[in-house]
């Protein structure tokens, strides 16, 4: 994914992932980990925060120069994250790292929302005053929308004058989002036809929900049960062979992904064997 030359030069900052970029990269411009102080002996692990505008015109074009080029060599933008704000480097590093860190029943949790694929889905999981609390001293936050294929703009509206705090069913949709990140790369994987009137994140977690109200624990049948609904024609569950997989996996957590799949080679026994239309074999 491309960045235009103006679009950086609107934001004062950028996150990048050490984790997934070159160091040479990394070193193109002046930064800094944004570590929480909890885990400040782990700086590797964490985003490094960009200050953009410290460096000359000159550089700041080569500089983006070489990180499209890596973009298009690795099919993904080389930034988590541009920070439009207004705020010193040292308030805005303090600011995230401080938000990494989340209390939950007196324990610790890390919120990754300087993920991209985490924070599109804090769009729809938290409300926009809970949206302008993460966001603090930022401004505008722009990032990779879920296809990876167009920027996604938050703006700051300034509602959020309350502590950041989650209710029990917004982390619930939080712990979930691993598994959601998996039925998304295995639908994509796929090649289904993705499109819909909601976010591709947003629609698996419903169906994970389904799932989960149906009776299946276990995540693996989850996942698989997510895949089916979104990959087949609506009602595909209500198949009869369908609602006796969900009886058996219900007895026997895991079961569903190799008893979809025989369903799948009955459905079509020319491609028996094979990696089926709808995916049931892939894993995530």
């Amino acid at each position: 994914m491309q960045l235009d030359h103006r679009l950086l030069e609107a934001n004062q900052y950028a996150l990048l992932s050490p984790l997934q970029v070159d160091k040479r990269i990394v070193d193109l411009w002046p930064s800094d980990p944004v570590v929480p102080a909890e885990l400040k002996g782990q700086p590797h692990l964490f985003p490094r925060l960009l200050r953009l505008g410290e460096i000359s015109w000159d550089k700041r074009l080569r500089a983006l120069d070489e990180a499209n080029d890596y973009a298009r060599a690795h099919g993904r933008s080389v930034f988590s994250a541009l920070i439009s704000s207004t705020a010193s480097p040292v308030h805005v590093r303090n600011h995230l790292a401080k938000m990494m860190i989340r209390r939950v029943e007196g324990e610790r949790m890390l919120l990754r929302f300087y993920d991209p694929r985490v924070w599109t889905c804090l769009a729809w999981i938290l409300a926009k005053a809970q949206i302008d609390s993460l966001l603090g001293p930022i401004d505008v936050w722009t990032c990779p929308g879920e296809s990876q294929d167009q920027w996604i703009r938050y703006e700051n509206t300034r509602s959020g004058d309350q502590a950041f705090l989650m209710d029990a069913t917004q982390l619930t949709a939080i712990s979930t989002l691993a598994s959601v990140h998996r039925v998304a790369q295995r639908l994509r994987d796929a090649r289904e036809d993705l499109k819909g009137s909601f976010p591709l994140s947003e629609r698996i977690y419903a169906e994970i929900e389904q799932a989960r109200d149906k009776g299946l624990a276990d995540a693996d049948d989850q996942e698989s049960y997510a895949f089916i609904s979104i990959s087949n024609k609506p009602g595909i569950h209500q198949r009869p062979e369908y609602k006796m997989l969900i009886e058996k996996s219900r007895l026997e957590p895991g079961a569903y992904r190799s008893l979809a799949s025989a369903i799948c080679d009955q459905d079509n026994p020319e491609t028996s064997g094979e990696a089926e239309p709808n995916g049931v074999r892939q894993h995530g």
